[in-house]
């Protein structure tokens, strides 16, 4: 039998369903923030401090849990790019809300670059240099830099001078340790993530070229190549990890974090000192690593996906997981936040 529906009930059930799907993906995206482990640094006196969304689990020299910081008190809305201390303790880091617009994030994942200036649009958004014991900021740079978007930075312990890669704009940019821009450049570059200054060499994942690239870190000729590592063995080939950011020299040896085209889901692969292939970190298959830390006798590396940093022997043998209190305490609130939400 056919009925006919009254228009209005039509029309209240399809907003009620608009309703309902909106704020399920509102709910899937709060949670989906809400991710695991990422960032692993390490400050002057050695203590080890894990990122996981807006805090930082600081841990002694021997890897027991000490405090948390939440990074909101220094005016961080959320994490957006890298952090890196200076030698006196200071923290450089990115303060303020999330500005990226839906165009912004569209562009971004179709790797178009970043038409933004680097500037910050509000006065105490952008690079600070600040102090975790006391909450004090100050601002990095005589003119507010903000990235809006992904960047690593290394600062050298030796001079103070910070190197920036500027992900989506494609290049390299150093600066003095007030953020004076002291030179900038990275012709071949394409979507630089993890840098590091090693001998004298600024190695660079240069990640949609697929490679470790070796540049110049001196002001004069600033980031011209030197040198570029094939870092995508068969392995990595045949998994689709094909796409490196991050990397650490451990010993001898170059470990290599190659991510999929959804910059997720990568693997660990391990490397001689002259870059030739020689085994890969047996990873979970569900595992998401992101950054590759020498701590103590092992090797951490943080699992967005999985909730964890993995221990792992400098042969490349899972030990398990890095004990940390502090740690279990914040990955309990976040599973038991992300169930609320979806």
């Amino acid at each position: 039998m056919n009925a006919k529906v009254h228009p209005l009930l039509a029309f209240l059930v399809i907003v009620l369903t608009i309703v309902a799907i909106g704020v399920w993906m509102w709910g899937d995206s709060r949670a989906r923030q809400l991710g695991g482990p990422a960032d692993l640094l390490v400050d002057p006196s050695g203590h080890l401090y894990v990122q996981m969304q807006h805090y930082l689990l600081e841990h002694d020299t021997a890897g027991e849990f000490v405090q948390r910081h939440d990074l909101s008190a220094l005016g961080v809305e959320r994490v957006l790019g890298g952090m890196a201390f200076f030698p006196d303790g200071d923290l450089l880091l990115r303060r303020g809300e999330d500005t990226r617009s839906l165009f912004d994030n569209i562009r971004a994942y179709l790797r178009l670059p970043n038409k933004r200036p680097a500037q910050a649009d509000t006065p105490g958004i952008g690079l600070h240099r600040c102090d975790l014991r006391t909450g004090q900021c100050r601002e990095f740079g005589p003119h507010g830099i903000d990235f809006s978007a992904a960047f690593s930075v290394f600062i050298d312990p030796a001079t103070q001078d910070v190197y920036i890669s500027d992900t989506s704009r494609h290049r390299l940019l150093k600066f003095s340790s007030d953020g004076t821009l002291i030179a900038e450049g990275g012709s071949g570059l394409r979507f630089p993530n993890e840098l590091q200054l090693i001998d004298g060499r600024l190695y660079v994942a240069n990640t949609n070229r697929h490679s470790i690239d070796v540049v110049d870190p001196d002001t004069d000729g600033f980031a011209a190549a030197v040198a570029s590592k094939d870092v995508v063995p068969l392995p990595a080939q045949r998994s689709g990890q094909t796409w490196p950011s991050n990397f650490a020299q451990i010993g001898e040896e170059w470990w290599v974090n190659n991510m999929r085209s959804d910059m997720a889901d990568g693997g660990v692969y391990i490397f001689d000192r002259n870059w030739m292939y020689e085994r890969s970190v047996n990873l979970p298959d569900d595992a998401d690593p992101i950054t590759i830390l020498r701590f103590d006798d092992d090797v951490l590396v943080s699992d967005w996906n999985k909730d964890i940093v993995h221990r792992v022997a400098l042969d490349g043998r899972l030990l398990g997981e890095f004990q940390s209190s502090g740690l279990q305490v914040l990955i309990d609130e976040s599973v038991e936040l992300r169930w609320q939400y979806r």
